[in-house]
């Protein structure tokens, strides 16, 4: 087969006739030249935005790091998927990875491609546009700004080293692709990847783009549209955050972190049904974006089938993977913490070799009745995406802090989370030597299963245990292996960063010489 450059060959493939709602999202092939010259071709050419967002934040985009950490063992009746994440051999030509890599890029494609006719539009070349229509299209502009910032982040955190400031200079960051290409046939012009500084550089740029253009006032219609659904000011603010504490800049990221707490408009759940609720029909007060889903076409991949197998209608049901006792071992509080009840379910386990146990399975994902009621399929187990939520929120600020060595702020945020997930909670005291673990665990408590342990783990220079530290060993795949229950790794492990996918490096040569170590 003749191999092509992701990067650069991406279709722009979602744009419209018309539509006037980002959740219907009808295709059609323009040619190029003839595109985005009306408003409505700036409002269809906005769905192709929002449209990948229900795949890059769900199914393999946030399970594919998760099983690669140590707090889920495959079971004994595990059918392999995500088996070379799990045993830590996979290569470059790993279709997982690869998945990841091509389609955060196609949201690059199409982010290009909107700034680019948008710039067009800046520059006067695109007439007949009115100055109300204007102030919309600047407000999707800062949208689009908005999802390159997201993907080549998500990209880096996968692809490229921790970010270290004394050394981001000199690593290699990501091909930098700023223009979109419909039909690159010259190789010589593919990108080669830029500094790991220069790629945050970037970032942050359009993020400034995105401050400055995004307006939810102006274009979500609050009587008949959720705007947690949409690409927000306080949205950029949450990523700003998450990006700044990825790069150690700590001030940043606790300027971004607390003023959003501080705006009280996303109030920590303490209620044990609520929180529940928030898992299973999608909906708490303190989502800051939740990715728009609907049966029965406007699905998101689901993430609870890894969990619980596929739904058979009352029968036995077949986990490929089951949380690690250490992992249950961290709820020290049981069911006094919200989360261990809302995110555990025992379960009596029957397996295909004829193993059985009681057990607990992880229950995050439980499937939303009001999405796999309308399916035609036997899926239960589909929620809505929540990508950014203010728990998170806490926790950057309360490790900003710990960082700066400031444990008395670092304390109360992480306090004042804890006292919304456990009954009868009492603030604890910490020292500059403990606040950083206890925030690690929390973390770890609160975000597990959602796509965050591989670059936590990266960033904090950890390695990785899984122990033998499984439920039941009849339960698990081949128990103290050292593929499987007791793999191990060092911090630093080459495959902590992912290879460039070979299909791109092969297609790229620019790209010869600057693959990531060992692959």
């Amino acid at each position: 087969m003749k191999k092509r450059n992701i990067i650069l060959s991406v279709l722009f493939a979602a744009v419209g006739l018309t539509s006037c709602d980002m959740e219907k999202y009808p295709y059609n092939a323009v040619e190029e030249s003839q595109y985005m010259t009306t408003t409505n071709d700036f409002k269809s050419a906005r769905i192709g935005l929002y449209s990948p967002y229900r795949t890059l934040t769900s199914g393999g985009h946030v399970l594919t790091p998760e099983f690669q950490c140590a707090d889920f063992h495959a079971t004994a009746s595990y059918s392999n998927t995500y088996g070379n994440q799990y045993r830590w051999d996979f290569q470059s030509s790993d279709g997982n990875i690869e998945a990841i890599w091509g389609n955060f890029y196609t949201l690059i494609a199409r982010s290009n491609y909107y700034i680019d006719s948008y710039q067009k539009l800046v520059n006067g070349e695109i007439p007949g546009i009115s100055e109300a229509d204007r102030a919309l299209i600047d407000c999707w502009a800062g949208e689009a700004y908005f999802s390159r910032a997201f993907a080549y982040y998500n990209l880096a955190t996968f692809f490229c080293e921790a970010y270290d400031p004394s050394t981001a200079a000199e690593v290699y960051g990501l091909p930098l692709q700023l223009t979109y290409v419909s039909n690159a046939t010259d190789n010589s012009k593919y990108p080669g990847r830029s500094s790991l500084q220069a790629t945050f550089e970037q970032i942050n740029k359009d993020l400034t783009e995105a401050e400055r253009l995004v307006n939810e006032n102006k274009t979500v219609n609050s009587d008949t549209q959720a705007k947690y659904n949409y690409i927000s000011q306080d949205l950029v603010t949450a990523l700003r955050a998450r990006v700044a504490l990825w790069t150690k800049d700590y001030d940043t990221a606790i300027s971004a972190s607390t003023g959003l707490i501080s705006s009280n408009k996303y109030p920590l759940i303490n209620d044990g049904e609520a929180f529940r609720a928030m898992w299973v029909t999608d909906y708490g007060t303190e989502v800051i974006w939740q990715i728009y889903t609907a049966a029965p076409d406007e699905l998101c991949s689901t993430n609870g089938t890894m969990f619980w197998g596929q739904y058979k209608n009352g029968d036995p049901q077949v986990m490929d993977f089951i949380p690690s006792q250490s992992l249950i071992d961290l709820y020290t509080d049981g069911d006094k913490d919200i989360r261990f009840t809302s995110f555990f379910a025992p379960y009596h386990l029957a397996l295909s070799n004829g193993s059985e146990a009681d057990v607990y399975v992880f229950d995050k994902y439980p499937g939303n009745p009001d999405i796999y009621s309308q399916t035609i399929v036997d899926n239960h187990y589909i929620n809505k995406p929540k990508p950014f939520r203010i728990a998170e929120q806490y926790l950057i600020a309360a490790e900003a802090y710990a960082a700066k060595n400031d444990v008395t702020n670092a304390s109360k945020y992480l306090n004042d989370l804890c006292r919304t997930r456990i009954a009868e909670y009492t603030d604890k005291s910490y020292t500059n030597a403990t606040i950083l673990t206890a925030i690690q665990n929390e973390r770890h408590k609160e975000l597990v299963g959602e796509g965050f342990q591989l670059i936590d783990l990266k960033r904090w220079n950890l390695g990785i245990d899984r122990a033998n530290a499984y439920q039941e060993s009849t339960m698990v795949l081949q128990p103290g292996g050292v593929n499987t229950t007791a793999l191990s790794k060092q911090a630093g492990d080459n495959r902590f960063v992912w290879p460039i996918p070979k299909a791109e490096y092969d297609a790229n040569p620019q790209l010869k010489g600057q693959q990531n170590p060992g692959y």
